[in-house]
């Protein structure tokens, strides 16, 4: 009598319940991980400056930055306001242009075919070149910022609505129209919900772009905002401003980024990630 052979036991991993994951503690160490991170980069990056004597015209330590911020605040600010209405002035102006034609696109392949060798020209066609035209067709005024604003933020928006919007099934198409349902219902009841999620997807690419796209046009023709200054410091050479400036720049690109990505759960609720 042979005796059965016997069988491994599989392993089980140990998975953290739901529950554990979420709970207030693990939120605040995994939102503390990145603060201590940029905590200790500032205190590397002011003892190597330290330790190796750099001039502040080349490398300024955080400390120099921190005091470059204190001597004028107000005009800081005021550049960083300035630079924040002409962001949210493009990345409207691209949500609207954006929508309107990733609609028409869907709708009409022969409007699809028209456009997008437009779209491509745009997308590839350098905004420092085009920024120079702007300036000499409106002058030194708040359009061609707004302008340069759109260019950078309105192609992800086309491309992901228009591919929401063409992608649903085709089952719930068919339900529809044997409903008796117009094109306006489908629109609205079966296009326009699936495409929310693309759409906030391009609103997170697009929403940073709209600030390189303003901060490029002060660069080239404006007399406000934080473009504008750091053309002015860079060629004083005060480059502790210049730090000041590029971390406004950096920040308010990481807000227009959160204030999407806080949109995108309050309006798609039903959007799930899977790691």
């Amino acid at each position: 009598m042979t005796a059965a052979p016997l069988t491994e036991t599989p392993r089980v991993r140990a998975v953290i319940p739901p529950d554990a994951r979420d709970n207030p503690l693990m939120r605040l160490l995994r939102g503390g991980r990145a603060w201590l991170a940029v905590g200790l980069a500032l205190v590397v990056w002011e003892a190597i400056v330290a330790w190796a004597d750099i001039p502040a015209y080349e490398l300024p330590a955080p400390s120099v930055v921190i005091e470059a911020f204190a001597a004028q605040p107000g005009l800081f600010l005021g550049g960083l306001w300035a630079t924040t209405k002409m962001s949210l002035l493009g990345f409207g102006a691209a949500i609207v242009i954006g929508v309107i034609l990733a609609i028409l696109m869907a709708r009409s392949e022969l409007f699809e075919g028209l456009a997008y060798p437009f779209l491509n020209i745009i997308r590839v066609m350098p905004t420092v070149a085009i920024a120079p035209l702007l300036i000499i067709w409106f002058g030194r005024t708040g359009v061609p910022i707004v302008i340069c604003s759109c260019l950078i933020a309105v192609f992800p928006i086309i491309v992901d609505v228009a591919h929401g919007l063409t992608s649903v099934d085709r089952d719930l198409i068919n339900m529809m129209k044997l409903a008796n349902a117009g094109e306006l219902s489908v629109l609205t009841r079966i296009r326009i919900p699936n495409a929310l999620p693309y759409l906030f997807s391009a609103f997170r690419i697009a929403a940073p772009g709209a600030v390189v796209g303003a901060l490029l046009g002060e660069f080239i023709g404006s007399r406000a905002g934080l473009g504008y200054l750091i053309t002015v410091y860079s060629a004083q050479l005060n480059t502790a401003a210049v730090f000041v400036l590029a971390l406004l720049s950096c920040l308010l690109g990481i807000v227009f980024f959160n204030v999407c990505v806080f949109a995108e759960r309050l309006i798609v609720p039903w959007k799930t990630v899977v790691r």
